[in-house]
């Protein structure tokens, strides 16, 4: 794998799997991949654009809400999805890019201060801010994720995002600090090292999904994503350009599915088939007269029901759902500076409705976000199914073509690198 050309990013989700390809392409067509610096104007002169060469998918056995439960069957469904999209792209995989999603990720800001000793504030300064931010006191079962930055405070002043070359005997630093719980961060290494894959990085999957369907205009002026999973619902609020707030929901189209196969008393696999098909989350959508054909296994005849004994299931359940996201919004502060409004992706937003029940309910403008800005098999790709994988590639695209905004290296320690100081610092606290 020629590493620095091809990305490989690894969706480990409750009902898929999805491995997913890209290439950095050299260019300067309109299209372009063009990182973007603090104040949205390209980071550099490099410009390349990202074509999605392969795919893969395989049904996800061993997760749970997002939670590997069983790492061997984890592991068979990484390897199915990696052979298909080494297949299809003519390569092998040995890295990738994993997200990271389910209810024990939480987030919280800090802030740090030091003083400038060279009067001229310059990337050790920026350094060393960002480091006084991080020194929290985490519980011992939990580990730092991310630690992002999202604004800098020169001598009183504020709203600034990069504040290299600026003089002043002051810099302080606010940050968002994601953590995860340790086990189970590490049950997900493991299955990926089993099946033979390095972990380059672990990436939050809202992230991802931020970074392939939102554009730097929305970010700056305020957008939520909701990113509805199988198991999950990951949200992500932006504003000013930085992420300011992110949440979970152990809520997601698991749920839609099991109600849909008490109600109408039919196997799991046959409730997930007419809810892919006939489902909608309006009842006003259906016709009366409408009528979907049920298909039970074994010598149980077949029959017709009317869609709207599915909707009545559906219905609720998607009422519920986006009550509680607008709950998390609320309590979170920034539902009135969402100016772009709400934007929805995951597999379950295909469901017909969902946008114009979720406007109805948030009470904020929405849309469905599909990955935009890239080349290759898009007529495979662009869709809210797979805006986490093909997010994930331009995340890991971005840290390779430019340089990292604050630090060298990647953003965020390697992971190998996090296990070692995971390990010295447990060591550390047993000490003491």
């Amino acid at each position: 794998m020629k590493r620095g050309n091809l990305i490989v990013g690894l969706d480990v989700g409750t009902t898929k799997i999805c491995a997913v390809v890209g290439e950095v392409v050299p260019g300067n067509s309109m299209n372009d991949f063009s990182p973007k610096g603090a104040n949205g104007s390209s980071a550099g002169a490099v410009h390349s654009r990202i074509d999605i060469i392969g795919i893969g998918t395989s049904p996800s056995k061993g997760l749970r809400k997002g939670v590997v439960i069983n790492i061997e069957s984890t592991v068979e469904s990484i390897k199915r999805a990696v052979e298909e999209a080494e297949t299809m792209a003519g390569i092998e995989i040995k890295a990738v890019h994993v997200g990271i999603a389910g209810g024990h990720i939480n987030s919280f800001p800090s802030h740090g201060v030091i003083a400038v000793k060279e009067r001229e504030i310059g990337q050790r300064d920026i350094d060393r801010v960002i480091d006084a931010a991080k020194a929290v006191a985490i519980p011992l079962d939990r580990e730092v994720l991310h630690v992002v930055p999202i604004g800098f405070v020169v001598d009183g002043q504020d709203g600034i995002n990069d504040p290299r070359g600026m003089g002043g005997v002051r810099l302080e630093s606010n940050v968002r600090i994601i953590t995860g719980a340790i086990t189970l961060v590490q049950n997900l290494i493991k299955s990926c090292q089993k099946a033979g894959l390095e972990v380059i990085d672990i990436v939050l999957e809202p992230l991802a999904s931020a970074e392939a369907t939102l554009s730097w205009e929305e970010k700056d002026l305020g957008v939520g994503i909701v990113d509805i999973g199988g198991g999950t619902t990951d949200i992500a609020l932006f504003h000013g350009g930085n992420i300011c707030h992110t949440a979970v929901l152990t809520l997601g189209g698991n749920n839609f599915t099991n109600d849909v196969a008490i109600g109408l008393r039919m196997p799991a696999s046959e409730a997930e088939r007419i809810k892919k098909k006939y489902g909608c989350s309006l009842m006003s959508m259906v016709k009366p007269d409408e009528e979907i054909g049920v298909i039970y296994p074994g010598d149980r005849p077949n029959r017709k029901i009317p869609r709207q004994h599915l909707i009545e299931i559906l219905q609720p359940r998607t009422e519920e759902l986006f009550l509680l996201v607008k709950e998390e919004i609320v309590k979170s502060g920034l539902y009135g500076l969402m100016t772009s409004g709400i934007v929805l992706t995951g597999g379950t937003v295909l469901m017909q409705g969902m946008d114009v029940m979720a406007e109805n309910i948030i009470e904020l403008p929405v849309r469905t976000g599909s990955p935009a800005g890239i080349g290759g098999i898009t007529d495979i790709v662009c869709s809210p199914l797979y805006a986490t994988g093909v997010g994930l590639v331009l995340y890991g695209a971005r840290e390779i073509i430019t340089e990292r905004r604050f630090g060298n290296g990647n953003l965020f320690n390697g992971v190998m690198t996090r296990m070692k100081e995971w390990g010295r610092e447990c060591l550390s606290r047993i000490k003491n």
